[in-house]
């Protein structure tokens, strides 16, 4: 099983992934000339650059990290780096992605040097903590894989759990020659940094990382345990006895629900839930215009509704993703992704739904709003671009 790209797109080139493969090929060339390209073992001299438990220097903390034994040793280490290192480079970038690298393999060599004291050299530790990271800011980024003769794509978060419990395995029950406890403190290093970076705010949240996800998932318990405790969503002030679990009114107030629910409506918001629930997004999106065929005012719970439209507008169906867009403004107009959706909607009519002078209202509330220095680029340079077309003289 090789795992062979993402699904994730990429905003800019990583250089500094790239510069670590090229030093790792680079060292390992320069460590085993003249030896066979297929030939395992480092040349003479070379040794002194392991990581030797007996015989600790503090450079080798680093050196072992760019040394590998053979062809298949460095190309395996250099195909997860390049599969799970390009993404992780475009969004923290270029130094902090060294920085993460670099203190992987030597908190990954700490570990193995605590557990065993056989002599340690490879990228894996680093490339581990590479993969820590990744399953906390890049969870549902599918992993493509050759699995014996099929492509598939498997969810980051379920690989790379995989990869955490096969090291454990192998570290108790089969025996090897892999430094297995690097792969393990690598890996819990990388998911501890990437805790930090979004607690701390370092790095941009989305609604796609492990903490997001764990917000939504509490969130979801909480509501379910106000319905089963008697609170009813349709009716204002709960409908319940207990008083106490009514929520309190939101700053927006969502237009009244029919006293009578149609059984058809109930059932596929039921089933809507029921798919959102089970990241099966692409099925809701489908079931949502159902609904919406059924009664148009029909509105999703915040995060539901803005789960559908980015699926509608990746789907390509940008009449139904505008629309679904518009109904994420019209109720939650203070929600905590208010800014993105409107920079989506402003650049999707724009250039898939023309709508200039919408598109220019949009992009004009929206660009004090944006954080982020190149979504601000972005937005201005639309903008101008529709002034300057002359659409604001248009009838």
């Amino acid at each position: 099983m090789f795992p062979i790209g993402t699904d994730a797109p990429q905003r800019r080139v990583p250089y500094m992934n790239i510069a670590l493969i090229v030093a790792n090929v680079i060292v390992y060339f320069l460590s085993h000339k003249g030896s066979p390209l297929f030939g395992m073992g480092l040349a003479p001299g070379w040794g002194r650059y392991m990581l030797h438990p007996r015989h600790i220097h503090v450079r080798q903390f680093i050196t072992y990290q760019f040394l590998h034994e053979g062809f298949w040793h460095i190309f395996g280490n250099m195909l997860f780096l390049w599969v799970f290192g390009n993404n992780l480079n475009d969004k923290i970038g270029n130094f902090p992605y060294l920085l993460v690298y670099i203190a992987g393999g030597i908190v990954a060599g700490i570990g193995q040097v605590l557990t065993s004291h056989h002599p340690t050299l490879g990228a894996s530790g680093s490339i581990s903590a590479v993969t820590g990271l990744f399953f906390v800011l890049l969870p549902v980024t599918n992993i493509r894989v050759w699995l014996w003769f099929y492509l598939v794509e498997i969810s980051s978060m379920y690989f790379i759990l995989a990869e955490l419990i096969l090291n454990f395995a192998q570290q108790y029950w089969f025996k090897d020659n892999v430094a297995h406890w690097a792969h393990i403190t690598g890996m819990f290093f990388g998911f501890l940094v990437g805790v930090l970076l979004l607690a701390t705010g370092l790095v941009q949240r989305d609604h796609y990382d492990l903490l997001a996800m764990l917000q939504r998932w509490r969130r979801r318990r909480r509501y379910e345990a106000l319905v089963t405790q008697g609170y009813n969503p349709f009716q204002n002030g709960g409908g319940a006895a207990t008083t106490s679990y009514a929520p309190k009114a939101p700053k927006r107030q969502l237009p009244a629900a029919p006293s009578a629910v149609s059984p058809a409506i109930s059932a596929l918001r039921g089933e809507i839930s029921e798919l959102l629930r089970n990241h099966d997004v692409p099925t809701a999106a489908r079931k949502y215009l159902e609904l919406r065929g059924l009664d148009a005012n029909q509105v999703l719970p915040a995060q539901g509704q803005l789960d559908v439209s980015n699926q509608l507008m990746h789907d390509r169906q940008y009449d139904d993703a505008a629309g679904a867009y518009e109904t994420y403004l019209k109720y939650y107009v203070d929600g905590p992704q208010s800014e993105q959706v409107q920079l989506m909607l402003g650049l999707l009519y724009a250039h898939y739904q023309p709508q200039p002078q919408r598109a220019m209202e949009l992009l004009r509330k929206v660009i004090p709003r944006l954080h982020d220095p190149a979504q601000k680029d972005m937005a201005q340079s639309e903008l101008r671009r529709l002034e300057g077309s002359g659409t604001n003289n248009a009838p």
